[in-house]
């Protein structure tokens, strides 16, 4: 992956627009096919993408956990260029359009009342709107940035977080839109994609109950506001996960803090999903996360105190210290939940 792509992962993270979830409640008409989609049509021809990002990305703070949602990057460091065609992979009606900025938006495409499809940072093409019925192939709109997002709602999967009900329904039901191509289309995708190992469609959720690893929230913010893409939400967030690029490599996701960052651990950390409330206090050293597709970070940037209190409420609390390789709990720990 280039070096910029960090940069541009945060930019397209904190412009995303798509924050919202669109709804699905209409049941399946005679006209929706039953059963799960068939993508049969690239929404961006492969040959024009650099590569993709699965889900499963993270960008504090707008992403500070995992994305629900791939990026197809097909102008990164390409300078002015006339924005691309987007087109729909697969028929359905239009069931959602979310304003993003510079005219761009979120629009959701509803295969059937399990499936729905989404883009995200797209301008709508002339004369869509919500109901309006797309056939494989149509033009959707324009995509004038370096990256698009994608993604794929499925109402009769759960992703499996501890608590549901802090999280959005696109992300609560998310799958990997890869895995719905017919081949050769497929094939292409998969070519694309910068991950190490089998798993190409990416992760999403890391959350074990009763260890470490998984997604944290502030003890102060509500259920109900928790899924909001609000920097007064993202900056009270949490997550012990994997990197998108290397699954070997253990990721600290921090969105507030005063140390707002993704960052990385040594080789040699004790594993997230080791961590339990019987384990007592454990001290990560924070490291850069290096550069992405590159080796891992090796300069300390701080140190995590952590202790599960008990299995879904953790303590936890950044030392501002480049040196040290253990410090203990201050007045200014605060306070997890899942």
């Amino acid at each position: 992956m280039r070096q910029t792509t960090a940069v541009v992962l945060a930019l397209v993270s904190l412009f995303c627009g798509g924050c919202g979830d669109g709804s699905s409640s209409s049941p399946t008409s005679p006209s929706e096919p039953a059963g799960p989609p068939t993508f049969t049509v690239a929404p961006i021809e492969p040959s024009a993408l650099q590569y993709i990002v699965p889900i499963g990305n993270m960008g504090p703070w707008a992403h500070t956990f995992p994305t629900d949602h791939a990026y197809l990057y097909h102008h990164l460091g390409s300078g002015t260029f006339t924005p691309i065609p987007v087109l729909a992979p697969a028929a359905g009606t239009v069931e959602n359009t979310y304003p993003g900025l510079n005219g761009e938006v979120k629009v959701w495409v509803r295969i059937n009342s399990q499936f729905t499809y989404y883009f995200d940072h797209i301008v709508l093409a002339s004369g869509l709107a919500t109901g309006s019925r797309v056939d494989a192939g149509a033009v959707l709109g324009t995509s004038g940035g370096a990256a698009l997002d994608f993604a794929v709602r499925d109402m009769g999967f759960d992703v499996g977080f501890i608590t549901p009900a802090r999280y959005g329904m696109d992300t609560v039901h998310a799958q990997s839109p890869l895995k719905y191509f017919s081949d050769p289309l497929r094939s292409q995708f998969y070519a694309k994609v910068q991950r190490e190992g089998g798993n190409l469609d990416g992760r999403l959720s890391f959350d074990l109950d009763g260890t470490l690893s998984g997604n944290w929230f502030a003890e102060d913010l509500p259920v109900a506001s928790s899924s909001s893409n609000d920097v007064n939400v993202g900056s009270r967030q949490l997550a012990f996960a994997r990197d998108v690029r290397f699954p070997d490599r253990q990721r600290v996701s921090i969105g507030g803090f005063g140390i707002t960052g993704l960052y990385g651990v040594p080789p040699d950390a004790p594993d997230f999903a080791a961590i339990t409330p019987g384990t007592g206090q454990v001290v990560y050293r924070l490291l850069e996360a290096g550069e992405p597709g590159g080796p891992a970070g090796t300069r300390q940037v701080a140190l995590l105190v952590t202790q599960l209190l008990e299995g879904r409420r953790l303590r936890v609390e950044v030392v501002r210290d480049q040196i040290a390789i253990t410090a203990g709990f201050s007045s200014a720990a605060a306070v997890y939940l899942r």
